[in-house]
């Protein structure tokens, strides 16, 4: 078996609860960049959340918001942008339910200071000890009341407007992500967590960002390994012959991958990648 590229997703997988990434994980992705393998990052994250890991682990590649941003090092290899009007339309049934958005552009996140609280580490934290079928009580409390203490400014919207928009986040039950689905059928609706929705262009995913890159850097997709825990992993997990899901990830992500390794808490990384012969302890 040949490897030539790896690729993590972040929450959850290359990091840990604590939201470090774990020696052991280091000392795996400094063996397989010495060994010539592409290492690289697929995940909802926006690209300058995803910066700093890159440059802190020297990583090659990153596919950012599901696959509708794409870089290397140097440059953007692939951007695929949401329609105005679509855009435009989620605002406004935003609107009218009283949900918060936030809008991924190339430069960041912006828009609702509750959806940025909701992606930090203190949040993540709290998320992690919340049961799933919490979701609708946290939605609600999110919804209607932080969101009083910290409105949406319109203004700053129209601002944002002004770039290209890669990617969504709106905060919504499932139940609801299934009822938007039907509503906007050229629109991909995609879970990282319990309580909110990545929304992408039809068709965007992890796996599509990777079959991008194996076109450009010519693998296959037998050559690589992907490692993920979330909703939004599952046709990147189920679409990859050598796929890894975390202990800790959710029983759909579980059930998709052909492996199952111990926790981001417990070494997962490096236990998957030793498995596969990629890596060895330290001598």
């Amino acid at each position: 078996m040949e490897i030539r590229a790896v690729f993590f997703d972040i929450d959850g997988t290359l990091l840990t609860d604590n939201r470090s990434v774990s020696p052991s994980t280091i000392f795996a992705i400094n063996q397989l960049k010495e060994a010539g393998i592409l290492v690289g990052l697929a995940t909802g994250r926006d690209p300058r959340f995803i910066l700093q890991y890159m440059a802190a682990l020297s990583l090659d590649l990153a596919i950012a918001y599901n696959g509708q941003y794409i870089f290397s090092r140097e440059k953007v290899l692939y951007a695929d942008p949401l329609q105005v009007d679509d855009v435009r339309s989620l605002i406004q049934y935003a609107r009218q339910e009283n949900k918060d958005l936030s809008f991924g552009t190339a430069s960041g996140v912006a828009g609702s200071g509750i959806m940025s609280f909701g992606g930090g580490h203190l949040a993540y934290r709290i998320s992690r000890m919340i049961p799933e079928s919490w979701a609708g009580l946290v939605n609600f409390i999110f919804n209607r009341l932080i969101r009083r203490l910290r409105p949406q400014k319109e203004a700053n919207v129209e601002e944002i407007l002004q770039q290209p928009i890669y990617q969504l986040l709106l905060l919504a039950t499932e139940k609801e992500t299934t009822k938007l689905q039907g509503r906007y059928p050229g629109l991909e609706f995609t879970r990282s967590s319990p309580y909110a929705a990545d929304i992408i262009n039809k068709g965007g995913s992890k796996l599509q960002g990777i079959q991008r890159l194996a076109n450009q850097f010519q693998f296959g997709l037998d050559q690589v390994i992907v490692f993920g825990d979330s909703n939004n992993d599952l046709e990147m997990l189920e679409g990859v012959e050598h796929s890894v899901a975390m202990k800790n990830a959710t029983r759909k992500a579980k059930k998709a991958a052909s492996f199952v390794t111990d926790s981001n808490n417990k070494d997962g990384i490096f236990k998957a990648l030793e498995r596969f012969g990629l890596v060895k302890e330290r001598g």
